[in-house]
């Protein structure tokens, strides 16, 4: 599990790395207007295809067996969800971008509805991947598809200056890569429908989910759109793109490993409450400086990330960034209820916390803006936190002091943090937020970084001691996977070139590619 989760957090770095590059790159060559227009476009289909989402990989990877006919199920199943969706989506196109009160919508979702027929096709065999933890072969294909991407909307940037390129991109990345899939988790397609009715059953809580999901993940967009302004979604997704980074490309990826070994020791309480939160105590002391370092550093991030064009960003970067994690925790409780079974006690949270953010944003929007929605995001992220983790919490007979022997370290040294980085900005005038050049924000950044990174490693590690290092915490497995790793890079550099060659990553990958079975 914890392999599976290295892949795919490599995975996700690695693309997050492409999308930070190539978000610096087009917010000089399109305007706030255009990241505004495809947002709400993406935000009507991102309902659309979130409220009809299936969760066959759910089912499949919980199942203690799975043969061919449910394969074939989950794959006819998905193509008609894809092909019916598409058709319905270019069929009212020009209605919801009537809706939306721009024209400009209706041929962008002409051009995502292409996209999601094509999502029909994708080989389903990738479940299967998921399901024996092969995810070095996910790993490949996720970085492959954001690396064409990036490269064809880019290309499209600075031909056009038009935001076409952003739905374009994905579309031109899904047809080159439809056969990737294909190579990488081989599967030969079947229509069948045989076990239709175990699969509809699981989906008729994921489509409750999923309408929460919708309210949720959504309602900024829509309500900032019609009460603020096209130009204040603009500002607001590329905020949270940058100030979300260390939860989408940390904490989001290691969902799938995690939810998988949650269901081989799903019969065995002890086990899953242990593996639970070890993995909750390891994620906050990873993510916690991140995105506390990012909310810290939000000026010199506006100034340096995204320039003239974007004012007053830093304080929506600040906020988003706390949301971010509150509600990346929040929601890592999830796979519990569904590992568990406990799909209506899921929805029914669900619910209720969207039924509290929902009218709040709409309020915001209204009294204070998007300043005000983004702060209103953080507090009811906050609010998720306690709710989502006290419920998983009951399910798994744990303690409110286990929670606290876990992350005690981690909170008391982010405060550290925080508290070095504001006092450093008041008493020494070089490291005040200011406009400047980018050569002063860029000092700025690094001398904050340097600082917050020192204060909070030493504090979490003096803390760890003074508490006579307990093994297997979060700072004892991030101190032995540091020194395992400095050993292997003091191997791989020691050993002579040959040797590398020959029994290294790349005889692993000759290895993985003749022994994989085919078909």
């Amino acid at each position: 599990m914890a392999l599976g989760a290295a892949f795919m957090v490599a995975g996700r770095l690695a693309s997050r790395g492409i999308s930070v590059i190539s978000t610096l790159l087009l917010v000089r060559l399109l305007v706030p207007q255009d990241f505004g227009l495809v947002a709400l476009a993406g935000a009507v289909v991102t309902m659309a295809d979130t409220l009809t989402s299936t969760g066959y990989a759910t089912v499949l990877v919980r199942r203690p067996a799975v043969e061919r006919s449910v394969y074939d199920t989950a794959f006819t199943l998905n193509l008609l969800r894809c092909l019916l969706l598409a058709g319905l989506l270019s069929a009212s196109a020009d209605w919801q971008a009537g809706l939306l009160g721009d024209a400009r919508i209706g041929s962008l979702l002409q051009v995502i509805a292409l996209n999601i027929a094509l999502d029909g096709l994708i080989s389903v065999g990738l479940i299967r991947l998921q399901r024996d933890l092969r995810f070095d072969l996910l790993f490949r294909q996720q970085l492959a598809s954001r690396l064409v991407s990036f490269l064809v909307t880019l290309g499209l940037a600075w031909a056009t200056h038009s935001y076409f390129c952003l739905v374009l991109g994905n579309l031109v990345a899904k047809v080159l890569l439809l056969p990737y899939s294909y190579w990488l988790a081989p599967y030969r397609p079947r229509l069948s429908l045989a076990h239709w009715r175990e699969l509809l059953g699981f989906s008729k809580w994921m489509f409750l989910q999923n309408l929460c999901t919708v309210a949720d993940g959504q309602a900024a967009n829509l309500v900032l759109g019609r009460a603020v302004g096209i130009q204040a979604v603009g500002t607001f997704n590329v905020a949270y793109q940058v100030a979300a980074t260390p939860v989408t490309e940390l904490a989001a990826p290691v969902r799938g490993p995690i939810y998988a070994g949650y269901a081989r020791v799903q019969h065995d309480r002890a086990l899953l409450r242990a593996q639970f939160i070890d993995g909750f105590g390891l994620l906050l002391a990873l993510l916690l400086p991140l995105s506390t370092g990012i909310a810290l550093v939000a000026p010199e991030i506006e100034r340096i990330g995204l320039g003239q064009a974007w004012p007053g960003a830093a304080t929506v970067v600040a906020f988003c960034a706390l949301y971010a994690l509150a509600d990346s925790f929040a929601h890592f409780t999830g796979s519990i209820f569904a590992v568990l079974d406990h799909q209506p006690r899921l929805t029914a949270i669900f619910a209720c916390m969207v039924a509290i953010r929902l009218p709040a944003i709409i309020l915001a929007a209204m009294q204070a803006g998007l300043v005000g929605v983004a702060a209103t995001l953080l507090a009811t992220g906050l609010l998720n936190l306690l709710v989502w983790n006290w419920q998983a919490a009951r399910l798994l007979g744990l303690r409110f002091a286990e929670y606290r022997a876990w992350c005690w370290r981690s909170l008391a040294a982010a405060a550290t943090m925080t508290a070095a980085v504001l006092a450093a900005r008041m008493l020494l005038p070089g490291l005040a937020a200011a406009e400047g050049s980018l050569a002063e924000a860029a000092w700025r950044l690094a001398c904050l970084a340097a600082l917050g990174a020192a204060v909070h490693v030493g504090t979490q590690g003096l803390l760890w001691r003074l508490s006579g290092a307990p093994a297997g915490s979060a700072e004892a497995r991030i101190a032995a996977a540091t020194a395992a790793g400095w050993r292997r890079l003091r191997a791989r550099l020691a050993a002579p070139a040959a040797g590398r060659l020959g029994s290294g990553p790349v005889r692993g990958l000759v290895t993985d590619r003749l022994e994989r079975p085919r078909g």
